[in-house]
């Protein structure tokens, strides 16, 4: 687990259902460990990835987790995204089990690649 240095976002996480901030904190690893030049703030209430512009945050409901990638139409490494909105797509895990590291990995940095 990469080491939460932020209050707010351990806060955030500390805040969180079991479930939740296994996903959360899965997720968050892979994310950051896409590349070094990824930042975590929050934002919007949650939990928000950025370099130059937001990548992606996290909504969470009760019984998932769902990772919003702000420019997720422009996205090609393999599309598991869900969404038909102009912009946005969503990542969304009920199972930790579940998580996509490698193609989750491949959107963060596609995102890079294209200015985010």
């Amino acid at each position: 687990m990469i080491a939460i240095k932020d209050k707010g976002i351990a806060n955030y996480i500390a805040g969180l259902s079991d479930l939740q901030s296994d996903i959360v904190l899965a997720i968050r690893d892979v994310v950051l460990s896409a590349d070094d030049r990824i930042k975590e703030s929050v934002k919007w209430g949650s939990i928000a990835f950025h370099h130059k512009k937001n990548i992606c945050r996290f909504r969470i409901a009760k019984a998932h987790v769902a990772l919003l990638f702000m420019e997720g139409a422009s996205l090609k490494t393999p599309n598991i995204l869900l969404g038909d909105g102009a912009k946005a797509r969503t990542y969304k895990v009920s199972n930790l089990n579940n998580i996509e590291s490698e193609s989750l990995s491949g959107l963060v940095k596609e995102s890079l690649q294209i200015g985010m």
